[in-house]
């Protein structure tokens, strides 16, 4: 269970036929004066890095415990974390038993950018590695300290006004992974990643970004990804700005002042990098309150920063300036899009988003669309209940599956763990699940 990465040696804990790699730092921690800044590569360690619980999670706001979320998924305390800003930290599964390279896939966790861990339930990813490929989940700054933009965290030669942090978290990760994976069995040349939610609306900015090419080979997207999706934006700097704005003036600084006087301004860039994180996070939790109330769509998304996105993305797919890799995207029949009165896929723009990216792309699209109304509750196909079924995680599940959510898990598993493999869900002929394209816009119904 020792594997030697590029940066020390790291051990790892047996659990439900895989070895697991749990809290494994794939960058410097982002505080003090790397705070507001890019992910650093990890400082190499003496010793064995004992990869035996979670790491922290990103700082976040709002409680799920509060919400709907709550009994689904934050009701076991076994997967509870401490928050901080020292979070970037990911996770590996490597399934027992296989002596050949795997394909490797990497989750990125939902939360509309302002919460959750790799760590969360339903994550647990024994059931989809055990298929023979090694699963890896990862932490990246969230809210405020993941994607705030504003010109006093610009940097001279790279960008205007700072922000996408967390895509740049995201992106450090994926590159840690394709560096060191063959040391614990994987094929850094065969990463596939696959997110939901602000998970998938990440990896779809990744993707029309040109500093993702050649990182990974596949992609899927779940309930987030597609052309024009509702739920997602490419925010230009001059709005994402007023929410950078907020923050300042909740640390007590006018936002016109520190543009008029030099003196002001150092004054408020050592608020932002000095403020310890205690009162730091009151004043950000202040300013999502404002940005809430004065500002129409989510506080925090990916921002148009003329580097690592360099323009609007659906524009950049119409230019067909996105990686072009097979890809599986669809959504859910209770969707957060999904019509209130009489849901459908017609009714459904996120679904129709998908159905306009797989005829823009010129590579395998698989289209699905997820419909099983989940047993327990009048929830239905609700944002994000295909999870416990693409991880296959029912033995922490609340709910009272039947035979039918057991046979639906593991037709996912095979399509989802088949794509990784080598970009077909299927895993024999006929093929079941085609792709989705003009002259047969197939679809793959999951009930």
């Amino acid at each position: 269970m020792v594997i030697q990465t590029k940066y020390g040696q790291i051990k790892g804990v047996s659990e439900r036929g895989c070895t697991v790699y749990k809290g494994v730092p794939y960058a410097k921690p982002p505080v003090g004066e790397l705070r507001w800044r890019k992910p650093q590569r990890p400082k190499p360690w003496k010793g064995v890095f004992m990869a035996d619980h979670f790491g922290n999670k990103s700082i976040q706001f709002g409680n799920p415990r509060d919400t709907f979320y709550k009994k689904e998924f934050y009701d076991n305390p076994d997967f509870e974390v401490p928050v901080s800003e020292d979070c970037l930290y990911l996770n590996i599964w490597v399934p027992d038993g296989f002596d050949t390279v795997l394909p490797v896939a990497v989750y990125v966790h939902g939360g509309a950018f302002m919460g959750g861990a790799g760590s969360n339930l339903p994550f647990v990813c024994d059931a989809l590695a055990k298929t023979g490929v090694i699963i890896v989940t990862i932490n990246y700054r969230l809210g405020a300290l993941g994607f705030l933009c504003h010109p006093l965290l610009g940097v001279e030669g790279e960008n205007k006004a700072g922000g996408n942090l967390g895509l740049w978290d995201q992106l450090m990760a994926i590159t840690w992974v394709k560096e060191n994976i063959a040391a614990f069995g994987g094929d850094g040349e065969n990463i596939t990643v696959f997110g939901q939610s602000a998970g998938a609306m990440s990896l779809q900015a990744l993707a029309v970004s040109p500093h993702s090419h050649g990182l990974f080979q596949r992609m899927i997207l779940q309930s987030g990804g597609g052309y024009h999706n509702p739920l997602g934006e490419y925010r230009p700097i001059e709005k994402a700005e007023t929410f950078g704005d907020d923050v300042l003036e909740a640390l007590g600084i006018s936002s016109q002042g520190w543009k008029e006087n030099k003196e002001k301004r150092e004054e408020a860039k050592k608020a932002l990098w000095e403020t310890p994180i205690e009162d730091l996070m009151t004043a950000l939790s202040k300013a999502l309150g404002t940005a809430f109330i004065q500002h129409k769509g989510m506080p925090y998304v990916p921002v148009i920063d003329e580097e690592l996105i360099p323009e609007d993305g659906n524009a950049r797919i119409e230019k067909g300036e996105v990686l072009s890799v097979p890809c599986i995207l669809g959504c859910n029949g209770d969707d957060l899009t999904s019509a209130k009165e009489n849901p459908n896929p017609d009714n459904n723009p996120m679904h129709a988003g998908n159905l306009a990216y797989a005829k823009m792309i010129d590579s395998n699209v698989y289209v699905y669309y997820f419909d099983r109304k989940l047993p327990g509750d009048e929830a239905g196909a609700f944002h994000s209940a295909e999870l416990w079924y693409v991880f296959g995680s029912f033995d922490f599940c609340w709910r009272p599956m039947e035979e039918a959510d057991i046979s639906l898990s593991e037709k996912m598993i095979r399509y989802w763990s088949n794509f990784m493999k080598n970009g077909d869900p299927n895993d024999g002929i006929p093929k079941i699940w085609r792709p989705c394209v003009k002259e047969n816009p197939y679809v793959e119904y999951l009930s």
